[in-house]
């Protein structure tokens, strides 16, 4: 007998270990959708992963002593909230701020004396509260008409309550501020020091 193989003729497909153009073009289409979810589910984690250091959610976070809030708003110690952007914070010069409203003209910059951290989030649905109005020194939102005094007590518009905020404490003269837990704001009503009626002053929003 032949020793020979067998010649079969040749074979239908594509050669051995060889791929079609149709599973070469199934396989890129394949690599392309992976690595695009790749990248979208890598983006949406690094913009839903909490950044805690410097912003809301430190339990630390280090706002500076007295003297390195004036360095950056002079008119904190004549009663004007320093805005601290990264956390959405006002850091109110309490004394100040009731000096401001008394007409006292009264100026501090003590670093043991009484502040406020306030979030900037409006409690009604969420809006950024801009600075003081200067008409009537106090918070108002230009969303929807909410207005506070200066220490966030609410006196007029839709909001449930005043404007929430956080504790702080004293460290060196460095004020710390807790921003991984929000204290819901003063009830309506709550009246500190601020008795001025809503009609009998002049407002920046309407």
């Amino acid at each position: 007998m032949s020793s020979q193989p067998p010649e079969w003729g040749e074979q239908p497909g594509p050669p051995v270990r060889e791929i079609s153009r149709r599973g070469f073009l199934r396989r890129a289409v394949g690599v392309g959708v992976g690595l695009l979810t790749l990248q979208f589910a890598g983006g949406t984690i690094l913009f839903l992963w909490p950044n805690l250091k410097g912003g809301l959610g430190d339990p630390n976070l280090a706002i500076g002593k007295a003297a390195d809030i004036v360095s950056q708003q002079p008119e904190w110690v004549r009663g004007l909230p320093f805005i601290y952007n990264k956390a959405r914070l006002f850091i109110v010069n309490v004394p100040a701020a009731k000096a401001r409203v008394d007409g006292t003209g009264e100026e501090t910059d003590d670093p043991g004396m009484d502040i406020l951290a306030m979030y900037r989030k409006c409690p009604h649905l969420g809006c950024n509260i801009p600075q003081l109005c200067d008409r009537s020194n106090w918070f108002e939102c230009l969303c929807h008409g909410s207005k506070y005094t200066v220490l966030g007590e609410k006196r007029a518009g839709p909001a449930p309550r005043g404007m929430d905020r956080f504790e702080h404490r004293i460290q060196d003269g460095v004020y710390i501020v807790n921003t991984s837990v929000k204290i819901s704001g003063p009830p309506i009503g709550t009246d500190t020091f601020d008795s001025r009626k809503t009609e009998d002053i002049q407002h920046c929003v309407g």
